[in-house]
Protein backbone atom coordinates (compact mmCIF):
# COMPACT_ATOMS: atom_id res chain seq x y z
CA UNK A 1 0.00 0.00 0.00
CA UNK A 2 1.33 3.45 -0.90
CA UNK A 3 1.80 6.08 1.78
CA UNK A 4 -1.14 8.26 2.82
CA UNK A 5 -0.16 11.94 3.11
CA UNK A 6 -2.60 14.35 4.76
CA UNK A 7 -1.95 18.08 4.44
CA UNK A 8 -3.57 20.92 6.37
CA UNK A 9 -3.16 24.68 6.15
CA UNK A 10 -5.54 25.50 8.98
CA UNK A 11 -6.56 23.76 12.18
CA UNK A 12 -7.94 20.34 11.18
CA UNK A 13 -11.66 19.96 11.82
CA UNK A 14 -12.68 17.22 14.23
CA UNK A 15 -16.32 16.47 13.35
CA UNK A 16 -15.69 14.24 10.33
CA UNK A 17 -12.93 12.34 12.13
CA UNK A 18 -15.16 11.71 15.15
CA UNK A 19 -17.92 10.42 12.88
CA UNK A 20 -15.48 7.95 11.33
CA UNK A 21 -14.30 6.90 14.79
CA UNK A 22 -17.87 6.08 15.78
CA UNK A 23 -19.25 4.50 12.62
CA UNK A 24 -16.53 3.35 10.19
CA UNK A 25 -15.92 -0.39 10.31
CA UNK A 26 -12.29 -1.52 10.65
CA UNK A 27 -10.51 -4.48 9.09
CA UNK A 28 -8.64 -5.32 12.29
CA UNK A 29 -4.92 -5.41 12.95
CA UNK A 30 -2.83 -8.26 11.53
CA UNK A 31 0.81 -8.54 12.56
CA UNK A 32 1.84 -9.95 9.19
CA UNK A 33 0.44 -6.83 7.49
CA UNK A 34 1.55 -4.27 10.08
CA UNK A 35 0.51 -0.65 10.26
CA UNK A 36 -0.18 1.53 7.21
CA UNK A 37 2.12 4.43 6.41
CA UNK A 38 0.11 7.52 7.28
CA UNK A 39 1.71 10.97 7.46
CA UNK A 40 0.13 14.32 8.24
CA UNK A 41 1.36 17.91 8.19
CA UNK A 42 -0.16 21.19 9.32
CA UNK A 43 1.72 24.09 7.76
CA UNK A 44 1.73 27.53 9.32
CA UNK A 45 0.14 26.34 12.55
CA UNK A 46 -0.33 28.95 15.25
CA UNK A 47 -1.82 28.71 18.71
CA UNK A 48 -5.38 29.99 18.95
CA UNK A 49 -5.13 32.67 21.63
CA UNK A 50 -8.66 32.15 22.92
CA UNK A 51 -8.24 28.38 23.18
CA UNK A 52 -4.87 28.83 24.88
CA UNK A 53 -6.35 31.18 27.48
CA UNK A 54 -9.20 28.71 28.12
CA UNK A 55 -6.67 25.87 28.44
CA UNK A 56 -4.63 27.74 31.05
CA UNK A 57 -7.69 28.93 32.96
CA UNK A 58 -9.29 25.45 32.96
CA UNK A 59 -6.11 23.76 34.20
CA UNK A 60 -5.05 26.57 36.55
CA UNK A 61 -1.81 27.15 34.64
CA UNK A 62 -0.26 30.62 34.44
CA UNK A 63 -0.41 32.15 30.98
CA UNK A 64 3.13 33.16 29.98
CA UNK A 65 4.77 34.38 26.75
CA UNK A 66 5.61 30.73 25.92
CA UNK A 67 3.31 27.78 25.21
CA UNK A 68 2.88 25.30 28.09
CA UNK A 69 5.10 22.29 27.43
CA UNK A 70 2.18 19.97 26.61
CA UNK A 71 0.20 22.42 24.49
CA UNK A 72 1.70 21.43 21.10
CA UNK A 73 0.17 17.99 21.70
CA UNK A 74 -3.24 19.67 22.02
CA UNK A 75 -2.65 21.61 18.81
CA UNK A 76 -1.73 18.40 16.99
CA UNK A 77 -4.75 16.54 18.35
CA UNK A 78 -7.00 17.16 15.36
CA UNK A 79 -4.31 15.98 12.98
CA UNK A 80 -3.74 12.86 15.09
CA UNK A 81 -7.48 12.18 15.00
CA UNK A 82 -7.55 12.29 11.20
CA UNK A 83 -4.65 9.82 11.08
CA UNK A 84 -6.15 7.38 13.59
CA UNK A 85 -9.58 7.45 11.95
CA UNK A 86 -8.40 7.20 8.34
CA UNK A 87 -10.16 4.43 6.46
CA UNK A 88 -6.91 2.43 6.00
CA UNK A 89 -6.11 2.46 9.72
CA UNK A 90 -7.04 -1.04 10.95
CA UNK A 91 -7.88 -0.36 14.60
CA UNK A 92 -11.03 1.33 15.90
CA UNK A 93 -10.08 4.41 17.88
CA UNK A 94 -12.66 3.76 20.61
CA UNK A 95 -11.01 0.40 21.29
CA UNK A 96 -7.51 1.84 21.62
CA UNK A 97 -5.96 3.16 24.84
CA UNK A 98 -3.47 6.03 25.01
CA UNK A 99 -0.74 4.29 27.00
CA UNK A 100 2.51 6.29 27.08
CA UNK A 101 4.21 9.44 25.83
CA UNK A 102 7.69 10.86 25.68
CA UNK A 103 7.85 14.58 24.93
CA UNK A 104 11.05 16.51 24.26
CA UNK A 105 10.98 20.30 24.21
CA UNK A 106 14.21 21.53 22.64
CA UNK A 107 13.33 25.16 23.20
CA UNK A 108 10.31 27.06 24.43
CA UNK A 109 7.78 28.09 21.77
CA UNK A 110 6.50 31.67 21.88
CA UNK A 111 2.71 31.91 21.82
CA UNK A 112 2.79 33.86 18.56
CA UNK A 113 5.21 31.59 16.70
CA UNK A 114 4.17 30.04 13.40
CA UNK A 115 5.00 26.35 13.19
CA UNK A 116 4.89 23.39 10.89
CA UNK A 117 3.61 20.28 12.67
CA UNK A 118 4.38 16.87 11.18
CA UNK A 119 3.18 13.46 12.39
CA UNK A 120 3.66 9.94 11.11
CA UNK A 121 2.76 6.40 12.03
CA UNK A 122 5.62 4.38 13.49
CA UNK A 123 6.21 0.79 14.46
CA UNK A 124 4.32 -1.68 16.59
CA UNK A 125 5.12 -4.26 19.27
CA UNK A 126 3.25 -7.45 20.09
CA UNK A 127 2.71 -8.11 23.79
CA UNK A 128 1.05 -10.93 25.69
CA UNK A 129 -2.10 -8.82 26.09
CA UNK A 130 -2.31 -7.11 22.70
CA UNK A 131 -0.40 -4.72 20.48
CA UNK A 132 1.29 -1.39 21.12
CA UNK A 133 1.62 1.02 18.21
CA UNK A 134 3.52 4.29 17.87
CA UNK A 135 3.28 7.55 16.10
CA UNK A 136 5.61 10.51 16.26
CA UNK A 137 5.03 14.25 16.08
CA UNK A 138 7.51 17.03 15.36
CA UNK A 139 7.07 20.78 15.62
CA UNK A 140 9.37 22.84 13.44
CA UNK A 141 10.01 26.58 13.31
CA UNK A 142 11.98 27.67 10.25
CA UNK A 143 12.91 24.01 9.63
CA UNK A 144 14.32 23.61 13.17
CA UNK A 145 12.80 20.91 15.37
CA UNK A 146 11.79 22.67 18.59
CA UNK A 147 9.43 20.06 20.06
CA UNK A 148 8.75 16.38 19.43
CA UNK A 149 6.91 13.46 20.95
CA UNK A 150 6.45 9.73 20.74
CA UNK A 151 2.88 8.59 21.47
CA UNK A 152 2.19 4.95 22.25
CA UNK A 153 -1.27 3.42 22.04
CA UNK A 154 -2.43 -0.04 23.10
CA UNK A 155 -5.11 -2.34 21.73
CA UNK A 156 -6.06 -5.44 23.69
CA UNK A 157 -6.52 -8.67 21.76
CA UNK A 158 -4.95 -11.83 20.46
CA UNK A 159 -2.44 -10.81 17.82
CA UNK A 160 0.20 -13.48 18.42
CA UNK A 161 2.13 -11.72 21.15
CA UNK A 162 1.42 -14.36 23.78
CA UNK A 163 3.19 -16.99 21.69
CA UNK A 164 5.69 -14.74 19.94
CA UNK A 165 6.09 -11.36 21.69
CA UNK A 166 8.24 -8.63 20.17
CA UNK A 167 11.78 -8.47 21.52
CA UNK A 168 11.64 -4.69 21.74
CA UNK A 169 9.65 -3.18 24.61
CA UNK A 170 8.48 0.37 25.30
CA UNK A 171 9.89 2.43 28.16
CA UNK A 172 8.92 2.05 31.82
CA UNK A 173 9.23 4.29 34.87
CA UNK A 174 10.63 3.06 38.17
CA UNK A 175 7.98 2.64 40.86
CA UNK A 176 7.88 5.04 43.79
CA UNK A 177 8.16 3.45 47.23
CA UNK A 178 7.84 5.86 50.16
CA UNK A 179 6.03 8.97 48.93
CA UNK A 180 5.34 12.49 50.15
CA UNK A 181 2.34 14.64 49.25
CA UNK A 182 2.85 17.48 46.78
CA UNK A 183 -0.64 18.76 45.99
CA UNK A 184 -4.31 17.85 45.89
CA UNK A 185 -7.06 19.39 43.78
CA UNK A 186 -10.62 18.59 42.78
CA UNK A 187 -11.55 17.58 39.24
CA UNK A 188 -14.90 19.26 38.54
CA UNK A 189 -17.96 17.61 37.05
CA UNK A 190 -17.78 19.66 33.84
CA UNK A 191 -14.06 19.08 33.21
CA UNK A 192 -14.63 16.51 30.46
CA UNK A 193 -16.90 18.76 28.40
CA UNK A 194 -14.76 21.84 29.06
CA UNK A 195 -11.49 20.20 28.03
CA UNK A 196 -13.20 18.59 25.02
CA UNK A 197 -14.23 22.06 23.80
CA UNK A 198 -10.57 23.12 23.98
CA UNK A 199 -8.88 20.01 22.62
CA UNK A 200 -11.55 18.71 20.26
CA UNK A 201 -11.44 15.29 21.92
CA UNK A 202 -15.12 14.48 22.40
CA UNK A 203 -14.61 10.80 23.17
CA UNK A 204 -17.80 9.91 25.09
CA UNK A 205 -15.85 8.40 28.00
CA UNK A 206 -14.90 12.00 28.87
CA UNK A 207 -18.23 13.71 28.24
CA UNK A 208 -20.98 11.32 29.35
CA UNK A 209 -21.35 9.45 32.61
CA UNK A 210 -23.72 6.96 31.00
CA UNK A 211 -21.75 6.31 27.82
CA UNK A 212 -18.55 5.91 29.86
CA UNK A 213 -20.25 3.03 31.70
CA UNK A 214 -20.79 1.27 28.36
CA UNK A 215 -17.00 1.21 27.97
CA UNK A 216 -16.45 -0.34 31.41
CA UNK A 217 -15.87 2.77 33.55
CA UNK A 218 -17.91 3.56 36.63
CA UNK A 219 -18.49 7.09 35.26
CA UNK A 220 -16.93 9.72 32.93
CA UNK A 221 -13.17 10.24 33.24
CA UNK A 222 -10.82 13.18 32.83
CA UNK A 223 -8.68 13.59 29.72
CA UNK A 224 -5.26 12.18 30.54
CA UNK A 225 -3.28 15.00 28.96
CA UNK A 226 -5.28 17.65 30.77
CA UNK A 227 -4.63 16.02 34.14
CA UNK A 228 -0.96 15.48 33.20
CA UNK A 229 -0.60 19.19 32.39
CA UNK A 230 -1.95 20.05 35.84
CA UNK A 231 0.35 17.51 37.48
CA UNK A 232 3.45 18.90 35.76
CA UNK A 233 2.46 22.42 36.78
CA UNK A 234 1.66 21.47 40.39
CA UNK A 235 4.92 19.51 40.72
CA UNK A 236 6.89 22.53 39.58
CA UNK A 237 4.99 24.88 41.88
CA UNK A 238 5.53 22.58 44.88
CA UNK A 239 9.23 22.19 44.10
CA UNK A 240 9.67 25.88 43.13
CA UNK A 241 11.17 25.11 39.72
CA UNK A 242 10.60 26.07 36.08
CA UNK A 243 11.98 23.04 34.25
CA UNK A 244 9.19 23.14 31.66
CA UNK A 245 10.17 26.66 30.60
CA UNK A 246 13.37 25.40 28.96
CA UNK A 247 14.88 22.37 27.30
CA UNK A 248 13.22 19.40 28.96
CA UNK A 249 11.66 15.95 28.64
CA UNK A 250 8.33 14.68 29.94
CA UNK A 251 7.68 10.94 30.20
CA UNK A 252 4.28 9.57 31.16
CA UNK A 253 2.52 6.24 31.55
CA UNK A 254 -1.27 6.33 31.83
CA UNK A 255 -2.09 3.55 34.29
CA UNK A 256 -5.78 4.03 34.93
CA UNK A 257 -8.69 6.50 34.90
CA UNK A 258 -9.07 9.63 36.97
CA UNK A 259 -12.78 10.10 37.51
CA UNK A 260 -14.58 13.42 37.37
CA UNK A 261 -15.78 14.82 40.71
CA UNK A 262 -12.83 13.12 42.39
CA UNK A 263 -9.75 14.52 44.08
CA UNK A 264 -6.43 14.26 42.25
CA UNK A 265 -3.54 13.65 44.65
CA UNK A 266 0.03 14.27 43.50
CA UNK A 267 2.91 12.52 45.26
CA UNK A 268 6.66 12.23 44.75
CA UNK A 269 9.39 10.11 46.32
CA UNK A 270 9.86 11.02 50.00
CA UNK A 271 13.63 11.05 49.51
CA UNK A 272 13.56 12.96 46.20
CA UNK A 273 16.75 14.87 45.51
CA UNK A 274 17.89 17.11 42.64
CA UNK A 275 14.30 18.23 42.02
CA UNK A 276 15.68 21.27 40.23
CA UNK A 277 16.82 18.86 37.50
CA UNK A 278 14.29 16.03 37.60
CA UNK A 279 10.92 15.34 39.22
CA UNK A 280 9.31 11.89 39.28
CA UNK A 281 5.70 11.88 40.48
CA UNK A 282 2.54 9.76 40.62
CA UNK A 283 -1.04 10.97 40.47
CA UNK A 284 -3.89 9.21 42.29
CA UNK A 285 -7.66 9.33 41.81
CA UNK A 286 -9.68 9.67 45.01
CA UNK A 287 -8.98 6.85 47.47
CA UNK A 288 -7.58 4.46 44.85
CA UNK A 289 -4.17 3.26 46.18
CA UNK A 290 -2.95 2.58 42.62
CA UNK A 291 -1.70 5.55 40.56
CA UNK A 292 -3.65 6.76 37.56
CA UNK A 293 -0.59 8.48 36.08
CA UNK A 294 3.13 7.88 36.54
CA UNK A 295 5.29 10.64 35.08
CA UNK A 296 8.52 12.57 35.22
CA UNK A 297 9.90 15.86 33.97
CA UNK A 298 13.61 16.49 33.68
CA UNK A 299 15.88 19.24 32.45
CA UNK A 300 18.03 18.44 29.41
Amino acid sequence: MSAINLEFHQAPGIASAMAKALFLRRKGFKAEVGMPEINASWYGAQADQGALKDYCATLDIELTPSLPVLYPHVMAGGMHMHMLTHKVFPIGLLGAVHLKNTITQHKAIAIGDKMDIHAQMGGFRLTAKGVEFDFTTQVKIADEVVWEELSIYFMAGRFGGKENPSTETSFELASLAAMSDLATWSVPKNRGKKYASISGDYNPIHTSKYLAKLFGFKRDIAHGFGILAQAVNQSELANKTQISAGKCQVDVIFKGPLYLENDASLKQAADATSVAQEQRFDLFSGSNPKPSICASIKSL
